[in-house]
């Protein structure tokens, strides 16, 4: 099993999927599944773009690929995805339509529910046991989306970690499950792991108690990085955004493969390939 993971995507949906197209034609092999750590840009309405969103878009128009790509019926669109088999699941960030999220999330009964007009992109439900499986091989995640608050007032604003997230947490921490955990993918790191007061209690909690094999997370702004947790087990990885440098290049380390074959062998890999210097903030469209 192959697992295609990426971070802050800001609306560049569509060129991930082009990346695993390519990645899929250049090594003959097939991704399986997709996990993204939030940011993905879910705004199907250009007016609900937050500020940060609306800056940056003035800027790189990719930062709207949700609103143009995952909208309405595109034939290009379409020609791409369909040579991707592999559905991508994403966890909340902060920078999404929270209020679109909502909506669709209260209607649905899974553990995660699609977004896009395609049913590529499903967001997985903050706490909810995700379970993947081909052939004999299983893989196990839990997401935890949107990002952390240590000031109580802010709690109910829609970018922070919510109630009933916190009691879907609650209860799984609570229930003795018979599957192991593998992977926690989320869009904020544990507090205090990359700097002092910044990040998740939430998440802490959880590696401390479930100790998953890997933990990927984006959000923090900071380079690639791989190193254990301090509850010394899990492999905690921050991916590099999927955005354009000043030069025009696509951003080092922002592509990863997990290559899973059972919980005791499995191979991690940066996707730094001669073919991905091809995908400019200029070129990536027509490529």
């Amino acid at each position: 099993m192959k697992i295609a993971l990426f971070a802050d995507l800001h609306g560049r949906i569509l060129l991930s999927f082009k990346l695993i197209k390519r990645l899929e034609r250049e090594r003959n092999i097939k991704i399986d599944l997709i996990l993204q750590c939030g940011d993905l840009g879910a705004f199907p309405n250009p007016s609900k773009l937050d500020k940060a969103t609306l800056r940056h878009a003035r800027r790189e128009p990719s930062e709207l690929g949700f609103y143009h790509h995952f909208t309405k019926k595109n034939k290009k669109v379409e020609q791409v995805l369909d040579k991707v088999e592999a559905t991508m699941y994403a966890v909340r960030g902060n920078h999404e339509d929270h209020e679109f999220l909502n909506n669709l999330e209260e209607k649905s009964v899974e553990s995660s529910f699609p977004i896009d007009i395609y049913e590529k992109i499903r967001v997985c439900k903050t706490g909810h046991l995700q379970t993947f499986q081909k052939d004999t091989t299983e893989l196990n995640w839990i997401g935890i989306g949107r990002v952390g608050s240590r000031k109580i007032s802010q709690k109910q604003q829609e970018k922070y970690i919510q109630p009933y997230e916190m009691d879907a947490l609650n209860k799984l921490h609570s229930q003795k499950s018979k599957k192991q955990i593998d992977l926690l993918i989320s869009h904020d790191s544990a507090l205090h792991f990359t700097t002092k007061d910044f990040g998740m209690q939430q998440i802490r909690d959880f590696l401390t108690r479930h100790k998953p094999l890997y933990h990927f997370f984006g959000h923090t702004g900071q380079p690639f990085s791989l190193v254990e947790d301090e509850n010394n087990f899990t492999q905690s990885c921050k991916i590099k955004e999927l955005e354009f440098e000043n030069d025009g290049s696509l951003a080092k380390n922002s592509f990863v493969v997990l290559d899973w074959k059972t919980n005791t062998d499995f191979d991690l890999e940066v996707i730094s390939d001669k073919w991905i210097k091809e995908y400019t903030n200029h070129s990536w469209e027509y490529l």
